[in-house]
């Protein structure tokens, strides 16, 4: 029984292998060099797209479109803030208290990020290690485990402690308990490339089939998402993008590229400026290739006919960060599209509620 399976499978493979050896010799017979490697491209581009996941679940997790019939008649529907890391200006990042902090400022929606321990668990943590949020050692959390690193105070160096003492990291399944029993809808940003983080966001979602209609996943790395999604098409993924991600740390509209990854090897930076130019050509056929229902994009890579272009595909285009009151009103009145935010401070109806608060207690007082 096993030598006959064994056989059928070696004979399958044989007969693949022959034939698309035979039809690229066909087509570099009939073709002009480079054309039929071309076409090859195109035509498993298209057999290997994935499709979309329901619609349903991305409009409840990112509302009605501002410029929908159901975004004018319901305009308390529509997503204006996210707030990023949860509000990571003003609470300590990625942490229950900042969620807290959140739900607390009738803020429905929140980014968070996550990757794994050396024990498999899944934490909310944007750097690879502690150094900043610490000012301690730790440079990899991935050769922790949670037991290790879970009594350490994550806020020591947030510009608000006095008003979070003694704050520690928060593993994804207790901020999910509590987003989930506030229905806060979030995006979930993967950092890491290993399978223990795929498979771990996988299981997560096949442990809560509520989270579908509440969570978008999202990555820089478009095969990253591919693989989630390739195992699990209703999840709703999203690709973020920003110039430069490659060769630089930091990147603004003012500067431009800062802080290079590997400035002092020049030979190997002129690479990654290269792999940064086919980047920004390739990262929008990748997020179509990985069926991404959104995308993040750095603010000062956004404008009206980037939102244009996402919007008439039926994607969602949100900017991050969106942190100044005047980009803020920008986002909304002029791109009328969503953006993740550092702060919660300077939000237009926040300001409006205030002003409005104002008044009444001047006309009570008269």
């Amino acid at each position: 029984m096993f030598l006959a399976i064994f056989t059928f499978i070696y004979s399958s493979i044989y007969y693949v292998i022959s034939f698309l050896f035979t039809f690229i010799s066909t087509l570099q017979a009939v073709l002009p060099l480079g054309v039929d490697v071309g076409l090859l491209g195109i035509a498993v581009y298209y057999l290997t797209r994935l499709r979309k996941p329901d619609q349903s679940n991305v409009e409840s997790i990112f509302g009605p479109e501002p410029r929908s019939q159901e975004g004018i008649m319901y305009p308390d529907r529509v997503v204006k803030c996210i707030a990023h890391r949860g509000a990571g200006f003003d609470a300590p990042e990625n942490t229950l208290e900042a969620l807290k902090y959140c739900v607390e400022r009738d803020c429905n929606f929140v980014e968070l990020d996550v990757r794994t321990l050396k024990d498999g668990q899944l934490v909310l943590l944007h750097d690879q290690g502690l150094e900043r949020l610490t000012g301690g050692t730790i440079t990899d959390v991935k050769m922790m485990d949670w037991d290790s690193i879970k009594n350490i105070d994550v806020g020591a160096t947030h510009p608000n402690r006095h008003q979070f003492k003694e704050v520690h990291l928060c593993r994804l399944e207790d901020a999910l308990d509590y987003l989930l029993s506030n229905e806060v809808r979030m995006i979930i940003d993967v950092k890491g490339e290993d399978k223990q983080v795929i498979n771990g966001i996988l299981d997560t979602f096949a442990s809560r089939p509520n989270l579908y209609k509440f969570a978008a996943v999202t990555t820089f790395n478009p095969f990253i998402l591919y693989q989630i999604r390739k195992k699990d098409p209703q999840i709703v993924g999203a690709i973020s993008y920003r110039p430069y991600c490659f060769s630089a740390q930091d990147y603004d509209a003012e500067n431009g590229p800062s802080n290079p990854r590997f400035g002092e090897r020049l030979p190997l930076h002129a690479a990654l400026r290269v792999a940064d130019a086919l980047h920004a050509l390739a990262w929008r056929r990748a997020a179509r290739w990985a069926a991404a229902s959104a995308v993040l994009l750095h603010k000062d890579a956004a404008s009206p006919s980037e939102v244009f272009y996402w919007r008439s595909l039926g994607v969602r285009c949100v900017g991050w960060c969106v942190n100044r009151p005047l980009e803020k009103l920008y986002w909304r009145g002029v791109l009328k599209a969503p953006y993740l935010s550092n702060t919660l401070m300077g939000e237009p109806e926040v300001e409006e509620r205030r002003d409005f608060t104002k008044d009444c207690e001047t006309q009570t007082d008269k």
